[in-house]
């Protein structure tokens, strides 16, 4: 694994970050599959990762990486002096599945989708249908690699316009509603005890269904994005098989293993997948090669998410414990449609200054889980709050990753989707009601 290393990163430090980022993935693995292995060994692999890629972050990532840990530990100290006993446990378990599960899922960028990858880009309004529902397809499968594998064929030596940003980062967002590949899931089965994988994706892919057709109704339409000489990306049936396939491994592995948990069955399909589908393509030898390369090279590369999540997992630990020493205080009495209404608003107002959902849905779980919510409406909430809420969040990764690559503004991006937010907003709410009288919830 020390043959290939990121960028600004030491090759001893490249090499141990992704040795205990594999060991994290298996001991994570083996706990969930139940057997019987505790869940603290791979927060060990973990923490030891994440220390050596801290030099790989920057100076904005490394700012809020300790802001938020901080905010963690003074809450803990905080628990401590009014006499709370803190779940310690939690400093070393709160996100590892979740951090396991994107690890996996990143083999699936060893898996070629540019089954369209020569010939003429399609223009016009059926090109911005087929990129708006390719991106969403893809991405909610291979997560945001598919966004730069579009954005570099549609750029071309114009650039990439702020219409086609806004096609890529609503159609990807939005897989988040549904996709239990997508780092939103499993932080909504990680902050929504017993809410439940099909249940929520199954909830999740009409409303997706549904937004991006307001999304396609709306760009058009809206001045500050146009559709004027819009160029896309030219998408392929052949593209669509490993979301089909994926899909069928994940619901058997339901079906047929109900003891382990869903973040496990996720990881399990993915690298599956992905290193079956490589071998069957280039053969034992290569894939072998491919394999360790990409271990090497692009699992060190998660720096930013195994240091947000770690910090995270510091912050909820301490949030609930505090909150555990507050009997009594709840922000509402109960949670019904209309309370979820008011959360996931409270919620897309922190998007757009700037406060990412992972942040949101932590404080919003220590607050709400003492009422007892319905798990699939709270799990609910939280995908709303991910899927439309990030578009217009200056910090949130996709836009930050296309403005370092293509030169446009974060902030720019996200005006451009207003408009689209609010609308996704009230469509959500009106779904939430709809969940709300199925499941019998006042």
């Amino acid at each position: 694994m020390s043959e290939a290393f990121p960028q600004n990163l030491s090759r001893t430090r490249s090499s141990l970050a992704a040795w205990m980022m594999v060991l994290m993935i298996l001991f994570a693995l083996l706990h969930g599959t139940g057997t019987g292995l505790p869940a603290w060994p791979a927060g060990v692999a973990a923490w030891l990762a994440g220390a050596a890629l801290w030099p790989r972050l920057d100076s904005k990532q490394r700012r809020f990486c300790l802001i938020l840990a901080g905010f963690g530990v003074a809450t803990l100290i905080a628990a401590l002096v009014r006499g709370g006993a803190p779940a310690w446990s939690g400093l070393l378990t709160q996100n590892t599945a979740l951090l396991a599960m994107l690890a996996s899922v990143g083999f699936l960028q060893l898996i070629s989708i540019d089954g369209g990858g020569r010939g003429t880009l399609p223009t016009g309004r059926s090109a911005q249908l087929q990129t708006l529902a390719g991106v969403h397809v893809l991405g909610a499968v291979i997560n945001m690699s598919v966004v730069f594998i579009m954005a570099e064929r549609m750029a071309g030596k114009a650039g990439l316009s702020r219409t086609q940003a806004s096609v890529l980062t609503r159609g990807f967002l939005l897989g988040a509603m549904w996709s239990p590949f997508f780092a939103a899931m499993a932080v909504v089965l990680t902050y929504s005890p017993g809410a439940s994988l099909i249940q929520v994706a199954m909830a999740g892919l009409p409303l997706a269904l549904i937004v991006l057709v307001w999304s396609a109704w709306d760009l058009p339409r809206d001045p500050t994005v146009g559709l004027a000489g819009f160029v896309g990306y030219p998408m392929r049936l052949y593209s669509l098989w490993l979301p089909l396939v994926l899909s069928l491994v994940v619901a058997a592995g339901y079906f047929f293993l109900p003891s382990w948990s869903p973040l496990s069955i996720i990881s399990a399909a993915a690298l599956a997948v992905s290193l079956v589908s490589v071998e069957v393509t280039v053969g034992r030898a290569e894939a072998a090669e491919r394999i360790v390369g990409h271990a090497g090279r692009r699992l060190p590369a998660m720096s930013g998410e195994m240091l947000l999540f770690l910090a995270a997992g510091v912050f909820a630990t301490g949030l609930q414990a505090l909150m555990n020493t507050i009997p009594g205080w709840t922000p509402f009495d109960a949670f019904g449609p209309f309370e979820a209404a008011v959360t996931l608003a409270c919620m897309m107002i922190l998007a757009g200054l700037g406060i990412h959902a992972v942040v949101s849905i932590v404080i919003a779980s220590a607050w709400l889980l003492p009422l007892n919510p319905d798990p699939q409406l709270l799990a609910m909430v939280f995908l709303m709050a991910w899927g439309v809420g990030l578009s217009i969040n200056p910090m949130a990764g996709v836009h930050l990753s296309l403005q370092g690559r293509f030169g446009l503004s974060a902030v720019v991006q996200t005006r451009s989707n207003y408009r689209y937010c609010l609308g996704g907003f009230v469509i959500c709410v009106g779904w939430l009601y709809l969940v709300s009288y199925l499941r019998g919830i006042a």
